[in-house]
């Protein structure tokens, strides 16, 4: 590989891994139209390590709190809906029946359920990943076409999440929500991270949505999901590694190579995570929408450019 395309490459993963539009879909879409070959095993999975250190770097703070509290069986705070919006919103939704309760509720929930419920929804996609790896990573799957349609699937998953976060906070979701996220939801989040396993669909795109179809305020369904990629992340890179290094078909990567796509994944993954999470803080429920009409906008492009072509 030549640097550009271990910086193209790199930044591209990287940004795009954290963020709810498919850092799978766009490195195969971005060698598809600058005809570069796919990425190797190696590089794939240190690219990821690289958003896996982003992403433990931001979220420092939460996991030491959920350590500390792990041996004192203290509660770990998850936020509310009142964490996204300014006084001026909260009141106009406050208007509206018994949102000014509803609002300010708080989840939160036992350090050791939090990890269980972490570990529970990993599950899904370890399994399916390991069950379906040769599927997975066919040509077939690693299409253009393929990725661009599941671009879409990501885009109405999007819209569906905006939908349900709409809902709760106008009071026309009228479910009582528990302050805690049980292990049906773990279950029923990790189920659709494994969709994620497809390229184009965005993990934290389909699991922030079905964290919100269970009732979840957006701040909590996106640190759940955020806590759940880190262990599917750090094992799929393992196994990744792993297996290049006991194939003797696999020649030996270039460890420069390696090291640069990681810092610049790293590099990207931090910036992609404080951007997207100040667009929530910012824009609050409109904050899936604009991901959703650019997603889907660009797997019709590109299935246009595929088929019209």
């Amino acid at each position: 590989m030549t640097l550009v395309q271990i910086a193209t490459l790199s930044f591209m993963q990287g940004f795009t891994e954290l963020l709810p539009i498919s850092s799978s879909g766009y490195m195969i879409i971005a060698s598809w139209v600058l005809g570069w070959d796919p990425p190797s095993a190696a590089f794939d999975a240190t690219v990821h390590l690289g958003s896996l250190l982003a992403l433990a770097l931001f979220f420092r703070r939460d996991w030491m709190l959920i350590l500390r509290s792990f041996r004192r069986g203290r509660n770990i705070p998850l936020g509310g809906d009142d964490d996204l919006m300014s006084m001026q919103t909260l009141e106009r939704h406050r208007r509206i029946g018994d949102m000014r309760r509803r609002l300010s509720i708080r989840m939160s929930m036992p350090s050791k359920n939090l990890l269980k419920a972490v570990g529970l929804g990993s599950l899904p996609t370890i399994a399916i990943g390991a069950a379906a790896y040769q599927a997975i990573t066919s040509d077939a799957f690693r299409a253009p076409e393929v990725a661009a349609g599941m671009f879409i699937v990501t885009g109405g998953a999007l819209l569906l999440g905006h939908h349900f976060t709409n809902l709760r906070l106008t009071g026309k979701d009228r479910r009582t929500r528990s302050k805690v996220i049980d292990y049906t939801d773990a279950l029923i989040i990790g189920f659709a991270q494994a969709a994620a396993l497809i390229p184009g669909i965005s993990r934290s795109a389909v699991t922030i949505t079905a964290g919100l179809t269970r009732g979840m305020p957006l701040v909590v369904a996106v640190r759940f999901s955020y806590l759940l990629s880190v262990p599917v992340i750090a094992i799929a890179s393992i196994a990744s590694f792993i297996q290049v290094l006991a194939s003797p078909s696999e020649s030996l990567p270039d460890w420069d190579e390696l090291g640069i796509g990681f810092a610049i994944s790293f590099v990207a993954s931090y910036i992609a995570i404080n951007l997207f999470m100040w667009l929530i803080r910012r824009m609050g429920t409109l904050t899936l929408w604009p991901f959703a009409v650019f997603t889907a906008a660009t797997g019709a492009i590109v299935l246009v450019v595929v088929y019209g072509g």
